[in-house]
């Protein structure tokens, strides 16, 4: 197995930092800047969406979106295919004040805007 390179981890580090930021600011308009194209996103029970537009839809008209996100515990390993897949442990402060914690699975692709996830699943903890 390759090593992933410094300066991806850096970009794939910085990227899923940046989702929080963007949702946190409900700009879900530059969900792009984050997600491919293609995205596939499931947290169940919550939101599930296939391609951005549809994600964004999904956040745009979601009741009470969370206020705050965090991600935490990140570990970045080789994909399939040139992709990278990255775990890490998340906690969001929901709209009623109450805390959710969660482990995210991303696969990254890149692409010609760079690193994207092409796939995001939730699990709650």
């Amino acid at each position: 197995m390759a090593r992933i390179a410094e300066i991806d981890r850096i970009d794939i580090t910085d990227i899923l930092n940046k989702v929080a930021y963007i949702l946190d600011s409900k700009e879900y308009d530059r969900m792009g800047e984050v997600f491919a194209d293609d995205i596939q996103f499931s947290n169940p029970g919550r939101l599930t969406a296939n391609g951005l537009e549809e994600l964004q839809a999904a956040f745009r008209n979601f009741p009470a979106p969370s206020l705050s996100h965090h991600i935490t515990n990140l570990l970045l390993s080789d994909g399939e295919n040139g992709t990278i897949k990255a775990l890490c442990k998340a906690l969001s402060q929901r709209a009623d004040k109450s805390m959710a914690a969660a482990e995210y699975t991303d696969i990254l692709k890149r692409t010609p805007m760079g690193w994207r996830i092409a796939s995001r699943t939730i699990k709650p903890l």
